[in-house]
């Protein structure tokens, strides 16, 4: 691990999010409209529901999953940090060979942004199971993903992820 990886992770989010709303409405000389209270609620859900359709494609070993809801560009920060994109982590997940008994994401912070077209969402996400050579795992992590809307879909263009450290 990084010497810091509270300033790393800090960094990276920022930068991220910085980069997402330079490429927004007012990057392009429009006016950012402002979401409305109802509207933030339903993009929160949105992204709470991908995030778990996420989840989901670990547990079902669905590689259609992240093909849908990964940007083009989607880039990726492992705990290790080892970087991948997103034809390398579609590649990763067909080749692991772990069976997941556990894949969730849970105690998702929805933070919406530039008008409703960038969210970012910070979350817990547990997984367990068992690895190609049928050794039992168990990971815990923190992760932090940033969508953008495009073409009238949410995508997440780049994410990362801190593991938790087990509990004595």
């Amino acid at each position: 691990m990084r010497s810091s990886p509270t300033i790393a992770h800090a960094f990276l989010v920022l930068s991220t999010v910085s980069v997402a709303l330079a490429s927004g409405p007012a990057a392009r000389g429009q006016t950012a409209v402002a979401v409305s209270p109802a509207q933030e609620a339903t993009i929160e859900a949105g992204i709470r529901d991908l995030s778990a359709q996420w989840s989901t494609a670990y547990l079902r070993n669905d590689p259609a999953i992240l093909e849908r809801i990964w940007a083009p560009d989607f880039v990726y920060v492992e705990p290790s940090g080892h970087r991948f994109t997103k034809a390398e982590g579609i590649a990763a997940l067909k080749q692991s060979g772990e069976q997941h008994t556990i894949s969730e994401a849970s105690s998702i912070d929805v933070r919406v942004y530039g008008g409703g077209t960038v969210a970012v969402d910070i979350g817990d996400y547990t997984e367990a199971g068992r690895d190609k050579d049928g050794k039992p795992f168990e990971r815990k992590s923190r992760f932090t993903n940033v969508w953008v809307l495009k073409d009238g879909a949410w995508r997440c263009v780049s994410g990362h992820a801190s593991m938790i450290p087990a509990q004595p």
